[in-house]
């Protein structure tokens, strides 16, 4: 792992204010993290060290520090030390970045009307605690969709973010579909993949943002192809034609250019099977993964395509989430 010296951290402690010390040090640390001030794979200072600097019980620090080990905020490595962990929690913690900004600039304004920070954490809370008995509306989201099969791209985002999206066609809004129109315009916010974000913004209105969302290979699926031997032929099967060719795209923008790929819909294959025999492997999408495997004369040689987000464009999408949240909340407050 490789890890910066550690350093004493810049935290400051309050015994006046309403929250235990143990949370105002585990908060700081999360905000050193989402500032940048502490990065993964950042060394930590040791138990000792931070209580002497803190000039609290190390009792106190190790406290914290398995809390924040728990949580996946930290990893611990014997006889190596405590380092800013590599996780989707801290991932979390960047995605807030934004927020944390807001905050400072809300406090900016607080304290030169004279609040303390205390006070000005009370405030901030009976705000939240009002706003929150509004139940302002849930997001509009909208994902565009270049072909009618999404190899689950869709479902993934919505599992990451909390929130149900509906699908419109770029086949659609390039028909002057009107239905795909009215959705696509009611959107607080339009998601589509990298490739098609160019001719998604053809269709919004200027004051819209689309946010761009990459996909790439799993890794197991990497591993395995990456270790079949150079112009192994490799048929790639989706739903629709378009979906195989997005799956091969994804596959070379990964790095793999040693593969001979083909690609095939589901229709094509249900009536010539027979294909199948002449390739060295099938990858499938996971839609049509049964399917395939009715005909396929060797199944070990199937593979399914599986994918991970781009963990970047997640947090850039979380991040401007809470955002237009906030911004929605207030104007539902001012109204």
């Amino acid at each position: 792992m490789v890890s910066s010296a550690p350093s004493l951290l810049p935290i400051i402690i309050d015994n006046s204010a309403p929250i235990t010390i143990n949370a105002q040090i585990a908060e700081q640390i999360k905000l050193l993290i989402a500032i940048g001030e502490l990065q993964a794979g950042d060394t930590l200072p040791t138990v000792t060290q931070l209580a002497k600097h803190l000039g609290v019980n190390h009792n106190t620090i190790a406290a914290v520090y398995n809390y924040m080990i728990e949580s996946g905020y930290l990893v611990a490595q014997r006889g190596k030390g405590t380092f800013v962990a590599r996780s989707q929690a801290v991932q979390k913690v960047i995605a807030h970045q934004q927020l944390y900004n807001l905050l400072g600039e809300a406090f900016c304004a607080a304290s030169i009307v004279g609040l303390s920070p205390s006070e000005f954490g009370a405030a901030a809370y009976a705000q939240a605690v009002m706003l929150n008995q509004h139940h302002p509306e849930n997001l509009t989201l909208v994902f565009v969709e270049f072909f009618q099969e999404d190899v689950g791209v869709s479902t993934a985002i919505e599992a990451e973010i909390g929130a149900p999206l509906s699908k419109v066609w770029l086949e659609d809004l390039e028909a002057s579909e009107p239905k795909a129109f009215k959705e696509l315009l009611g959107a607080d916010l339009v998601i589509t993949m990298v490739p098609d974000q160019w001719e998604v913004t053809r269709f919004t209105a200027p004051e819209q943002e689309v946010i761009a969302v990459n996909i790439k290979p799993g890794l197991k699926l990497l591993t395995e192809i990456s270790s079949k031997p150079r112009n192994t032929k490799m048929l790639l099967v989706c739903q629709q034609k378009a979906g195989s060719q997005k799956m091969k795209w994804v596959l070379e923008s990964a790095g793999i250019s040693h593969i001979s790929f083909q690609t095939l819909d589901l229709e094509s294959l249900k009536q010539n099977h027979h294909i199948l025999s002449q390739f060295d492997v099938v990858c499938a999408s996971r839609l049509v993964e049964d399917y395939v495997l009715q005909y396929h004369p060797q199944p070990e040689k199937l593979m399914v395509f599986d994918f991970n987000l781009d963990e970047s464009n997640l947090s850039v999408l979380k991040a401007r989430l809470a955002v237009i949240r906030l911004e929605k909340s207030s104007d539902a407050r001012a109204g």
